[in-house]
């Protein structure tokens, strides 16, 4: 049997500079997988730039990225995660408000019915609007493909987890079995960003090319130094104060930096959830920033993290699952193909506005 003959779904996994399309098999193995750089900021740029409705251009972005599949396999549903479903993507979703259960049967998808006649199911963000809101679209999809078959189970239910998911904006999401209680963004690779290319400190940084554990753990020291007061704004300007006096060279002034931040952000989050006994740490991120991360954590004795490479076609199909939009798991037995929109899932249709605080 081909590959397309074991397909049971295709997920999309749509951000703000990329969208790769999975093509899922049963237990949500990738069978096959495209990409392109056609992300829901370019998208939106362009359709602003043409003057034309952004949907347009989601539509053919979609086409060409699944329209072989679809052509071929009609009838497979299709799931969608990340920025597709921000105010600048393709169609507007709403946010679950914490506490939520992501295999719930009550976690409702917006649904946007594609001009080739598909249906695709956007899985909504979450917030947590306790005082001052805090928002994820994407990374709820990737915690519950890095979970394990494991969380899954009522015996389980009560194990606290964090899932850790390093970027741009890191997410520290705490998770009991399936149910996602409480989360906190940093934004410590945006600030990273900014201080090696735009701020005064980048004038005396050269790139390195490799890691250098050497300069990254001197600034997890003095991240974790408790003589060093004022956080972050108290311990950046020490990057060019060590490269001025030749504590540290040109080249190990980016890993230091990365040191600081880093540190800082694990110090920060270990005192969210300094009550709560937590069982597993998760990351889940590309190798070289969960490698950083890890040390980090190790550092300020907290628990050894286990690394989860890419969870984001995992989650989409157990959310899948969850959904009723395909069946059990069950390789011996076709998979049932339910409907797009069926009452029991009672999804929320597109042409309902929703509007939402950001992300």
């Amino acid at each position: 049997m081909t590959s397309q003959g074991r397909a049971r779904m295709i997920g999309l996994d749509w951000g703000t500079t990329s969208c790769r399309a999975f093509l899922l098999g049963d237990d949500g193995e990738v069978l096959a997988e495209r990409r392109q750089q056609s992300g829901v900021k370019a998208l939106t740029a362009s359709a602003v730039s043409a003057g034309t409705p952004r949907t347009e251009a989601f539509e053919r972005a979609y086409e060409q990225l699944c329209g072989e599949w679809l052509e071929t396999l009609p009838k497979l549903p299709v799931v969608a995660c990340g920025m597709v479903g921000s105010n600048q993507g393709w169609v507007e979703t709403p946010y679950r408000s914490l506490p939520v259960d992501l295999v719930d049967n009550g976690f409702v998808m917006t649904t946007v019915p594609a001009r080739d006649g598909s249906v695709v199911h956007i899985i909504p963000g979450l917030i947590a609007d306790q005082g001052v809101p805090d928002v994820i679209r994407g990374e709820e999809t990737q915690v519950l493909g890095a979970l394990g078959e494991s969380s899954w189970t009522s015996d389980n239910s009560n194990i606290d987890r964090i899932v850790l998911l390093p970027g741009t904006h890191s997410k520290w999401v705490r998770v009991a079995g399936t149910t996602v209680r409480a989360f906190k963004t940093f934004m410590t690779g945006e600030f990273f960003a900014l201080l090696t290319t735009e701020s005064t400190l980048s004038q005396l940084a050269s790139p390195s090319g490799n890691a250098n554990w050497e300069a990254f753990g001197k600034g997890l020291d003095v991240a974790a130094s408790a003589s060093v007061g004022g956080g972050i704004l108290g311990t950046a300007f020490s990057a060019r104060t060590l490269a001025m006096t030749g504590g540290i060279a040109a080249d190990e002034v980016e890993d230091y930096l990365s040191g600081l931040l880093i540190g800082d952000e694990v110090a920060s989050a270990s005192t969210l959830w300094r009550e709560v006994d937590v069982d597993e740490v998760l990351i889940c991120g590309e190798a070289d920033l969960s490698e950083r991360y890890r040390r980090a954590l190790v550092k300020f004795d907290l628990p050894t993290p286990r690394g989860i490479s890419d969870s984001a076609a995992t989650g989409m199909w157990r959310l899948a699952v969850a959904a009723g939009l395909v069946g059990q798991l069950d390789p011996s037995h076709p998979t049932p193909q339910a409907s797009p929109v069926s009452a029991r899932q009672q999804h929320r249709s597109a042409s309902t506005t929703y509007r939402e605080p950001g992300n």
